[in-house]
């Protein structure tokens, strides 16, 4: 397994560690007594930021029905992770970020694709590591009394794979099951918290958003349960990321994308109970799929429209 240059690596945790807080929260057991936020916000009146370049590029079709996660990789620079929901297959498809084709496809053996949602490049439980993390979270009917989150080390693109269906077999890989304290959820948006290791999850069919947290360490192959950790103002979150820092979250609806910057001293939570402000969004057929670059641009993806015509990638360039 690659591990990042130490040049990225030793910038990355510069920065890491100049913009967030300085407290481990799990010290205190902070998740046990968590107070979860609930907040209020006019989303229509909402100010649009002006961090980024309000029309993004067309980086070309892709051709996929339903695209429902993205995640850009580190181990390959220049590379964008995806993957399809329920009634889909457990493979990976590996993006060009400049010209939206698909480079290489990867089977990820002993998993099960019940109904992707979300995918997220991150620290993980070994040091100097990125991760991926993909979320079996989906749940249109709200019948399902078990979820889970796949995780492993960040499979590396050779060339020899180009066109391909890679079977990666024999892999080093967590399989955090879990459940709600509350019943059934549909959560459609994944990111981690690379300070703590923290999986954070927003839900989709709620009358308002939820977050959910599955606090780091996360047991493997036994029933963790999430803790709920708040209720955010708007409706329908299909996707969420966050930067390798840990300090850009966005989180995208059908109609909306919204936007938090973490201040000096913030947790996660504490940034996410804050209003955020808007970022820009030209609207999707079906969009459900969002991530961040390491220069902080975005990149968002949608299913097929009617079955017919091939979602764009977009990425939003930052405008300083």
């Amino acid at each position: 397994m690659n591990r990042l240059p130490w040049y990225t690596f030793f910038a990355l945790c510069c920065s890491f560690s100049s913009c967030l807080t300085e407290a481990d929260p799990q010290q205190d057991n902070y998740w046990s007594t968590h107070v979860p936020f609930r907040v209020s916000y006019n989303t229509f009146s909402m100010p649009v930021t002006e961090k980024w370049i309000p029309l993004p590029e067309n980086l070309g079709a892709v051709p996929l029905s339903e695209a429902s996660g993205l995640a850009y990789s580190y181990q390959n620079p220049g590379k964008i992770w995806t993957h399809q929901d329920s009634g889909n297959t457990n493979i990976l498809f590996l993006l060009d970020s400049e010209t939206a084709e698909i480079v290489a496809k990867y089977r990820i053996e002993g998993t099960v694709n019940i109904d992707w949602e979300d995918i997220e490049v991150s620290f993980g439980p070994e040091e100097n590591i990125t991760y991926l993390y993909i979320s079996d979270t989906g749940d249109n009917n709200l019948r399902r009394n078990q979820y889970t989150v796949y995780r492993i080390k960040e499979p590396v693109f050779e060339e020899a794979h180009r066109g391909q269906t890679i079977t990666l077999s024999n892999l080093e890989l967590d399989q955090i099951d879990f459940d709600y304290p509350d019943g059934s959820h549909d959560a459609e948006g994944l990111m981690v918290d690379p300070e703590t290791l923290d999986i954070f999850l927003t839900t989709k069919r709620s009358t308002f958003s939820k977050l959910y947290v599955l606090p780091y360490p996360q047991e493997n192959g036994v029933r963790n349960e999430a803790v709920f950790a708040g209720e955010f103002g708007f409706r329908d979150s299909s996707a969420a990321t966050t930067n390798l820092q840990g300090d850009k979250v966005l989180i995208k609806n059908r109609q909306e994308i919204f936007f938090w910057e973490r201040q000096m001293g913030e947790t996660m939570v504490e940034m996410l109970a804050r209003t955020p402000l808007r970022a820009p969004y030209i609207g999707e057929p079906q969009g459900e799929a969002i991530c961040l670059d390491p220069n902080n641009n975005y990149f968002t993806l949608s299913e097929e429209l009617n079955s017919s015509t091939p979602p764009n990638l977009y990425k939003y360039l930052l405008s300083n």
